[in-house]
């Protein structure tokens, strides 16, 4: 080699650069820009299909006799969510239940639109001629996560932190320090749902210490509540067997209540199945009870009079208890062929 050999400039410390470098550059930057391009486009055409959906939702409750009104109505959450807001919400249901929210948003990410997360501000109004007339409600925060199926909901899950609950008319109220409520279509029996429901903390009228609440159920036919148009729970109930209780617990100062068995309504509406009891510290029982029953009760104190006289001695989380086989015939609840109550009927 002589010193008009050619030489190929180099940086120190670094290696030459390879021929066709820079065209891998650009096409990984075209590759950039044209998947931002697609999502881009995927995200306007899913968001007018989300909009077009939320009107033909509205429009069919109109169609059927009810409304779901969104003021204030914004769709937005580029890139990666869609999200939906009103302020307020109300909704009338075919029956003329109506329910409004103080607010309302519903969260889906882009890419599983399928799972749904819901927030609702406070406060809430419920009014129905079922079950509960009117109803006023208040919380810190509350959350639903939802997993939709092809038509309908496969699971719901709500929160609700430090709920205060009333009548509309101010004459009763509770309050809990944290509501869990869980949703689901049963995966042994077909057509049924599953329920689960805890209430840390109720506080009720009447009670001398919060009472922790913990019911796990099954519903006959009750996937039906979770498709859009609903259903009626109470015609639900009208099937023998229909709610079987896998548990359903109360605890509350040193006093704990234990039950599972099966319930039904007769075409009356009146409360019909078996539901054995087992209970620590039952002499504390009818205050504990006492406001789950209708005011001026006697089942209550019928039920321990009951536990103390027929009860069964065992044990329930380490403690001595008693059992009593309780059983409920066209609303009235006995332990044995000894009545102790009458429940008034559900319509």
């Amino acid at each position: 080699m002589t010193d008009d050999t050619p030489r190929s400039p180099l940086i120190p410390g670094k290696p030459p650069r390879k021929p066709g470098s820079k065209r891998g550059y650009i096409l990984l930057a075209t590759l950039v820009v044209l998947v931002i391009a697609l999502w881009s486009g995927y995200w306007t055409v899913a968001r007018g299909m989300v909009s077009d959906l939320f009107t033909t939702m509205r429009l069919a409750a109109k169609a059927e006799g009810g409304e779901i009104a969104c003021t204030d109505q914004d769709l937005g959450g580029f890139p990666f969510r869609f999200e939906l807001s009103c302020k307020p919400l109300a909704v009338t249901g075919l029956g003329g239940e109506r329910a409004s929210f103080e607010g309302f948003r519903a969260v889906a990410l882009a890419y599983n639109p399928w799972h749904v997360i819901v927030e609702a501000d406070s406060p809430a109004a419920v009014e129905t001629d079922r079950l509960v007339p009117g109803l006023k409600a208040a919380w810190t925060t509350a959350r639903a996560s939802l997993r939709l199926g092809n038509s309908d909901l496969d699971r719901g899950d709500i929160e609700i932190v430090s709920p205060v609950f009333s009548l509309a008319d101010d004459s009763l109220s509770a309050s809990a320090v944290l509501a869990n409520l869980h949703l689901r279509k049963s995966p042994d029996v077909a057509g049924a749902a599953d329920a689960a429901l805890r209430l840390d903390e109720l506080a009720l009228p009447g009670t001398a210490a919060p009472v922790d609440v913990l019911a796990n159920v099954g519903l006959a036919g009750g996937a039906a509540l979770l498709a859009p148009h609903g259903a009626d729970v109470i015609a639900l109930l009208k099937n023998e067997g229909a709610l079987t209780v896998r548990e359903l617990r109360l605890a509350s100062g040193g006093v704990t209540l234990s039950a599972n068995g099966s319930l039904w309504l007769d075409e009356a509406g009146r409360l019909n199945g078996t539901l054995p009891l087992t209970v620590a510290g039952a002499a504390g029982l009818p205050p504990l009870l006492a406001p789950f029953f209708p005011q001026g009760s006697n089942v209550p104190t019928s039920l321990a009079g009951a536990l103390a006289a027929f009860g069964q001695p065992t044990t329930l989380d380490g403690e001595p208890a008693v059992t009593v086989p309780l059983a409920f015939a066209e609303g009235t609840a006995r332990v044995g062929f000894i009545p102790v109550g009458t429940l008034p009927p559900l319509r």
